[in-house]
């Protein structure tokens, strides 16, 4: 009797543990989910802004030619040295300002297209006195040179990657306008007829044009909030060369003097940009 009883809650024992081993395997086994990729930023809009920074000439000298039908004038001047051939420390440095808007095309997770048209007040000028030179057996003479940036505008193509999370790293170019300023002056009180800068004389000039010309570079921005970007720029700016010319006349005689400068320019920015329509993420590129 008591080996029936044993054997008996042995058995019991037994089907108790497979029910419940059966019973642990009908449960599903649950995964956490993988995390959702990295979304890439959505770059497609219109976007306006404001920028700032510094512009600096890439060529600095200035260059004289002159003309004399006779001697004693402008040309003779520059021949004996009263005047300079060129200025080589001629450069302008200084405040580049204003705004900008584009418009951006997402092509792909990876490419970025755009356009951008900035307009920017520029304060970059140089002026320089030569004088009063004095040559052995001539009166003393003096000239005066300026060059002035006041403003400057570009309109660029735009293409950029984005490497990583909200970032675009892009080239840049395009066309590039400005108002550009030469001047120069010749100053001889004691010549014959006397020269200085008053107009009834004709020895100064200053030639205020829009030069235009091509811009190229490159540059960083950051989308650190789903509408608003900051970026860093660099800009290599040609206008080509821009000549003022003065003319003095004595006697039966006729003289010019042209000062030139050539209006190459190096621009590092930093902006900020609010762009429209932001829009939704991108599928990710992983």
């Amino acid at each position: 009797m008591k080996r029936f009883w044993l054997g008996s809650v042995a058995l019991i024992a037994s089907l108790a543990s497979g029910s419940a081993g059966a019973a642990d395997l009908s449960q599903p086994v649950y995964k956490a989910p993988p995390p959702p990729p990295a979304p890439v930023y959505n770059w497609t809009g219109f976007y306006i802004g404001g920028n700032a920074g510094w512009i600096g000439s890439a060529d600095n000298t200035l260059s004289n030619t002159g003309t004399d039908t006779g001697v004693g004038g402008l040309g003779t001047g520059l021949a004996i040295g009263e005047i300079p051939v060129s200025l080589s420390d001629f450069g302008t440095n200084g405040f580049i300002g204003g705004a900008q808007a584009g418009y951006n095309w997402q092509l792909t997770p990876l490419w970025v297209w755009g356009v951008e048209a900035d307009i920017d007040w520029a304060d970059a000028k140089k002026s320089f006195s030569t004088g009063p030179i004095t040559v052995p057996g001539h009166v003393p003479t003096t000239t005066d040179f300026s060059r002035d940036l006041d403003w400057l505008g570009t309109l660029r193509g735009r293409i950029g990657i984005t490497p990583t999370g909200p970032f675009l790293l892009y080239a840049t170019g395009g066309f590039a306008y400005g108002e550009t300023k030469v001047g120069n002056a010749f100053i001889c009180p004691t010549c014959n007829p006397p020269a200085s800068t008053e107009p009834s004389t004709a020895n100064s000039n200053s030639s205020s044009n829009l030069s235009t010309g091509w811009t190229v570079g490159g540059g960083l921005e950051w989308a650190f909030a789903p509408s608003w970007s900051l970026k860093a720029e660099y800009l290599y700016v040609d206008l080509g060369s821009r000549s003022s010319t003065i003319a003095y006349t004595y006697g039966a005689n006729n003289s010019s003097l042209t000062s030139t400068v050539v209006d190459h320019e190096n621009i590092v920015r930093a902006g900020i940009n609010y762009k429209f329509n932001w829009g939704a993420p991108v599928v990710s590129r992983y």
